[in-house]
């Protein structure tokens, strides 16, 4: 069928219409992102300076002190090994939990080469499983490489094979095959632990320093979705949430807790949110509180700060060991959470929207 001169005109006329359609949402995309880049610009704040502050004054440091740590702890299992002796397993004893309190400030750093190296995942997956540990003990299997160990080993491997029972039932228990699986797991912890300083201490430092911006694989991108993924899964949910029922389906697993065998879960958690508390803060150089300054956006850092003494203070509130806090101060560990949850809001919602970040990693519950 031929087409009508009116269709013909009313066709050219949908056409230009599309175009004069297209034309305006490419014109106000390019004005959007142009007043983005102005935004971005219009943040006046040394990120090579903040930067260089935070690799120099508080991340180094700590991998160090954790490497001091973890050394010294290696160093004592291999003569507690050979001499079995009870002021041996003292001095070990105190060790891992000096290497344990280093832990935490420096374990919200997943990134770089904690994070190809699978830090968190090989020196703090817990609960641990005991009755694995058990059997690869009787089978004398000490390979630790594999990914199924990773409930197998690291601290809470060594809480459990260091605490779990008496001190002259634990010396009885080492044997040959149990004292080979304690150097084994001290060994590997060692190694992860060594490699992630050696490359910060190396080329890494420097590589951190000098990637600036925000984006995804910026340093300040990836250090505040680190801080941020480490907050919500491994602080409120890992040291507190699903040992008191919060984030295990309303059913309190006390079994659960960090350094379950050595009853300083709540020491380690109140170390944990110090140290996050000092990296936000820079320590006495640039933070993430002078960027935010630095962005017109102090009233919010003034509230993180506000929440801040608040979650202090509810946690230093609570007593240690946490599975007998659970059954007697309930109350007192669930109004922690909820001042913990606060705070999640300003980090991860405010923080990054303030900042220019993108918040890559999955939720897991939509908070």
């Amino acid at each position: 069928m031929g087409w009508s001169f009116h269709q013909f005109l009313a066709m050219r006329h949908r056409k230009y219409i599309k175009l004069l359609l297209t034309l305006l949402l490419i014109s106000t995309l390019w004005a959007c992102k142009k007043d983005d880049k102005k935004d971005d610009q219009d943040i006046q704040f040394d990120q090579a300076a903040f930067l260089s502050n935070l690799s120099a004054e508080v991340i180094l440091p700590n991998y160090l002190e954790l490497d001091n740590a973890v050394n010294d702890l290696s160093e004592s299992i291999d003569t507690l090994v050979f001499r079995k002796s009870k002021s041996d397993l003292d001095k070990v004893q105190a060790n891992l939990k000096t290497a344990y309190l280093a832990w935490q400030k420096v374990s919200f750093l997943e990134f770089g080469p904690a994070m190809t190296v699978g830090l968190r995942t090989n020196v703090n997956t817990y609960p641990t499983d005991t009755a694995s540990i058990e059997s690869k003990i009787v089978q004398n299997e000490t390979q630790m490489d594999q990914l199924s160990m990773s409930d197998k080993k690291g601290f809470p491997a060594l809480d459990y094979l260091l605490n779990h029972s008496s001190d002259s039932l634990l010396l009885a228990e080492f044997n040959n095959n149990r004292s080979n699986y304690l150097s084994a797991v001290v060994q590997d912890l060692k190694t992860k632990v060594n490699t992630v300083y050696g490359e910060w201490s190396g080329n890494y430092q420097s590589s951190f320093n000098s990637s600036l911006g925000t984006d995804v694989g910026s340093s300040t991108g990836q250090l505040i979705n680190a801080l941020n993924q480490h907050y919500e899964r491994n602080f409120r949910d890992g040291k507190i949430g699903i040992p008191i029922g919060v984030r295990s389906s309303g059913i309190p697993r006390p079994e659960d807790s960090e350094a379950l065998y050595g009853g300083y879960s709540i020491e380690l958690a109140v170390a944990n949110f110090e140290a996050m508390k000092t990296f936000y803060k820079g320590k006495d150089g640039l933070g993430l509180d002078d960027y935010l300054k630095s962005a017109d956006a102090a009233d919010l850092d003034q509230t993180i700060q506000n929440q801040m003494v608040s979650i202090d203070s509810e946690l230093n509130a609570l007593n240690d060991p946490l599975p007998a806090e659970i059954q007697n101060n309930y109350q007192a560990l669930r109004d922690c959470y909820q001042e913990i949850q606060k705070l999640i809001v300003y980090w991860k919602v405010d923080m990054p929207s303030r900042l220019g970040v993108l918040i890559t990693y999955q939720d897991n519950d939509g908070d």
